[in-house]
């Protein structure tokens, strides 16, 4: 049995990036559901090793980690003596590759998210009678304008941070999806559908982003 253990629900986005990172590594790990309908993550034992109470946590043989960035990069660094072609380039060994893929994780939690968190959950989670129209157009105006930034970054760059790639294509290959599932009109965009067709080939996007949104 794996040592590493992964408290969350395989719906939320931030559980998904971490259980895309072990899918695509081959990391042997255990999952327990966590989070909304499940629980858990409110109750006293769950609180004293994730004070905030949310998801994913992991519990390495003893080490705790929660925030699903951090969990991804220390996944990455964990996996450097395994045989893995994929470690390098998921997150650059080179200070300067390293810090593009940090640039979009931040972006992600600082102006991606921000936008699509209450259009996911305005269309997915609430009741149609508990949904302000003109906050989710609000919402989607925001989401249209990150991805128009993000479509012209794509016109000159593979993927995210460069040729490869990495950690930083996750988090935006799972609101995006959100993006595409969601019943809204959207804008054609050019380079972010090619690079979302290079996503979607790979096995952690094929495995933990394909189901109906709930």
């Amino acid at each position: 049995m794996s040592d590493l253990t992964i408290w969350g629900r395989t719906n939320s986005i931030n559980v998904q990036k971490v259980l895309w990172v072990c899918e695509d590594l081959n990391i042997a790990h255990r999952r327990i559901d966590a989070g909304m309908e499940h629980g858990v993550n409110k109750t006293p034992e769950y609180l004293h090793i994730n004070p905030n109470g949310l998801v994913p946590t992991i519990n390495d043989g003893g080490f705790i980690l929660w925030e699903s960035h951090a969990v991804m990069r220390y996944l990455i660094r964990r996996s450097e003596s395994a045989v893995s072609p994929n470690v390098e380039s998921l997150y650059p060994v080179n200070i300067k590759g390293a810090a593009l893929v940090d640039q979009w994780l931040d972006w992600v939690n600082t102006v991606a998210w921000p936008a699509m968190r209450p259009l996911f959950w305005g269309w997915v989670r609430l009741k149609p009678e508990e949904r302000n129209l003109q906050d989710l157009e609000n919402s989607r105006q925001l989401v249209i304008k990150a991805l128009t930034m993000f479509d012209a970054h794509l016109k000159n760059s593979t993927y995210a941070a460069g040729e490869y790639f990495t950690l930083a294509d996750i988090p935006i290959s799972l609101i995006v999806y959100r993006w595409f599932n969601l019943p809204i009109d959207r804008p054609h965009f050019e380079h972010l559908e090619r690079w979302y067709t290079l996503v979607g080939k790979r096995a952690g996007f094929k495995k933990y982003c394909t189901s109906p949104l709930t």
